[in-house]
């Protein structure tokens, strides 16, 4: 039930103010005011907070002062005026973020040549940025902790080339598939013996896993090929350069004349709409760049669970340490595996739950950097990951999802910042930060994360008091010309809607208690338009 709000502008407004200079990075509401009102924590619009009129507290350097009983004011007037019989000093909030980072294979992907970067895979690229960001000076208030995936088993080797190299703890190789034999047709009519798919993608360990009559288990090497024009049948035709036959050696395809086995590849860029294959004989097609080799992983390599995300690599610290411990750990990681992107988004929100849970002093919210779309453990759709997020944001002690994706045009593709969007907005931003691989990768994630640090400090007013009365809280903003907007609370998130100005209670179960703006709101704070004043004491206006 939304309850009442009142909120209006009080004409001797300037008289009765403490201005305390902040970057508006959140507020907690403490218990007296102190002479550390003209301290700041940067040059941003600072937040207000009314002082009781009359109040002996009063730091009035005009003289003026309010005066409780003013003949000139209605009852209304005067009983609205002393309903701000509360008075508290703002103190900066504390902002902790905790990375979810990629460290899937694609990362050793090179970026285009740079003159000064030559060489540099976008691993690299991103390692710098955030090495920059927990070194700045900006964030080193800021708590950040750092965790990767994929995990993996430790004893498992990180590729394979058949069942044997995954040892009795890694499953099955990735390549190895249940198949039978079968029959094609040629050009001219030609039929000939090969291996085809039994139509189940699903690694095999061994011919036990194989329902089908006639099915063994093998570890598939790629396709039979025959180099174009080699090959003449006795009806002229040629036979086509790829042939619609698996293989695990050239045996497999003896019985196509002149064709051999040949390990299937993958074309580096998009061609009409997919990613062509393409063999050591027969290259990509115009466009299509580089034969990528596949990469076979051991299907119990990658950790699912949820709780390997959960435990971080590095803790959410703010200690002066930090920005060393996150370094050295970024120095160790060695990106392999594939992208198990519903149980790390999963362990990072359980992180930051966790963590929330102890600290309600403070803001944590959690960001997810990925150079890829789901590609191993449940959940894989991305409408499913983005419940996970959607899930988090709409608890009572929600926690926000900012998301990052570093992907070339090619492997964005047509609905990939479509996707990315779906699982910012269920994780609570507008949208996602989507940096192209042909730019800066290094300097645009980094702005991302300045901007992720602004937003998440910035639109955000924790209260901390258990004494503090949530039915009289009120918040304003006032623009460059002294242009008074009260602000409604709107009741939730989702009230808030593409374009309403406002804000909402979060964490109100929780021992902190926060205030949060509306994304349209939090625009003009972030452009420095608009400074933010806090009103205790008189009932809440609701829209």
């Amino acid at each position: 039930m939304k309850r009442p709000l009142f909120l209006r502008e009080h004409p001797a407004l300037g008289a009765g103010t403490l201005r305390t200079p902040s970057r508006l990075c959140g507020w907690v509401i403490a218990t007296a005011l102190a002479a550390s009102a003209a301290s700041s924590c940067g040059d941003q619009p600072g937040a207000r907070i009314q002082v009781a009129p009359g109040s002996a507290s009063d730091d009035d350097s005009t003289g003026a002062g309010f005066q409780v009983d003013d003949p000139g004011l209605t009852p209304a007037e005067d009983q609205d005026r002393q309903c701000l019989n509360q008075s508290r000093e703002a103190l900066p909030i504390g902002l902790d973020i905790y990375v979810m980072l990629d460290t899937s294979q694609s990362m050793k992907d090179l970026l285009p040549q740079d003159s000064a970067n030559p060489n540099q895979d976008k691993w690299t690229a991103v390692r710098k940025s955030i090495e920059a960001f927990v070194a700045a000076p900006d964030t080193r208030d800021i708590g950040i902790g750092l965790q990767y995936f994929p995990q993996v088993l430790a004893d498992v080797p990180f590729t394979c080339s058949d069942n044997t190299d995954c040892g009795s703890a890694g499953g099955a190789c990735s390549n190895s598939r249940c198949v039978k034999s079968g029959t094609g047709t040629l050009p001219g009519n030609y039929e000939v013996s090969i291996l085809v798919d039994t139509g189940d993608d699903t690694p095999c360990e061994d011919d036990d896993e194989c329902s089908g009559a006639g099915q063994t288990c093998v570890s598939l090497l790629g396709q039979c090929v025959v180099r174009p024009g080699d090959i003449e049948f006795p009806d002229g035709s040629l036979l086509p350069a790829k042939v619609p036959a698996l293989c695990a050696t050239s045996d497999d395809c003896s019985s196509i004349p002149g064709a051999v086995c040949e390990e299937l590849g993958q074309c580096q860029n998009v061609v009409g709409g997919t990613r062509p294959s393409c063999t050591r004989s027969i290259p990509c097609p115009t466009g299509g760049g580089q034969c990528n080799r596949p990469t076979h992983t051991c299907s119990n390599q990658t950790l699912c669970k949820v709780e390997n995300y959960a435990a971080p690599a590095v803790p959410i610290s703010s200690a002066a340490g930090r920005a060393d411990a996150i370094r050295a750990s970024l120095d160790a990681v060695d990106p392999v595996g594939p992208t198990p992107t519903g149980p790390a988004l999963q362990g990072a929100l359980q992180q930051a739950r966790d963590w929330a849970a102890e600290h309600s002093d403070r803001q944590v919210v959690t960001v997810l950097v990925t150079d890829g779309f789901p590609t191993d453990c449940s959940p894989i759709a991305n409408a499913e990951v983005a419940a996970i997020a959607k899930n988090a944001n709409a608890s009572s002690d929600p926690i926000h999802t900012f998301v990052v994706g570093v992907f070339s045009t090619q492997d964005l593709g047509a609905d990939g910042e479509a996707r990315l969007n779906e699982l910012a907005r269920a994780g609570g931003s507008e949208k996602a930060f989507v940096i192209n691989t042909a730019d800066d990768v290094t300097q645009g994630l980094l702005d991302a994360l300045n901007e992720i640090r602004d937003s998440s400090s910035r639109c955000n007013f924790p209260l901390d008091s258990t004494e503090l009365d949530l039915n009289k809280v009120n918040l304003e903003v006032i623009d460059s010309s002294g242009t008074t907007t009260p602000l409604f609370n709107v009741g939730t998130p989702a009230d808030c809607g593409s374009d309403q100005q406002g804000w909402f209670y979060e964490n109100r179960d929780g021992g902190g208690r926060q205030i949060t703006v509306c994304p349209r709101t939090c625009r003009d704070f972030l452009a420095g338009v608009v400074q933010a004043d806090l009103q205790i004491g008189c009932a809440t206006r609701i829209r």
